[in-house]
């Protein structure tokens, strides 16, 4: 239950700073289809809370990632992704962008995404959630 809490955790912390933060590049004045270079822009959180996030596992192996706490109707319609990462946070396993379904009520939603390839739970040191949009 701690590895939970920490997950969830770690998702609020990267949630509010993409939320606070409006930027890592420089501005250059907006860009145009005759220039190149970097913008910024305010990123929300579509979750104010974080995710939590367990496991199934099939002979050792991550198969799939249960996503729950995921914002109603806040990241209905956002494309929700996971990756898996080792110690030294080259990916492992990912799945996903998936559609966060729409649904009449207001009680969070919890996903299940399959993950390709499926790693070694024992490889498995951090994991990544993001909803990017709605």
């Amino acid at each position: 239950m701690q590895a939970r809490r920490r997950i969830a955790a770690v998702a609020l912390a990267i949630g509010l700073t993409a939320a606070t933060h409006p930027g890592v590049a420089a501005s250059l004045g907006g860009l145009t289809p005759r220039k190149l270079g970097a913008d910024n822009a305010v990123v929300s959180a579509c979750d104010s809370d974080g995710f939590s996030v367990s496991y199934t596992n099939s002979g050792g192996n991550i198969t799939s990632v249960d996503v729950s706490g995921i914002a109603d109707p806040g990241c209905e319609g956002g494309q929700l992704s996971v990756v898996l990462a080792n110690a030294s946070g080259t990916s492992i396993g990912a799945a996903g962008p998936t559609t966060v379904p729409t649904d009449a009520g207001t009680v969070d939603n919890t996903m299940t995404l399959a993950l390709s390839p499926t790693p070694a739970a024992s490889a498995v040191a951090a994991v990544h959630v993001a909803v990017t949009g709605p």
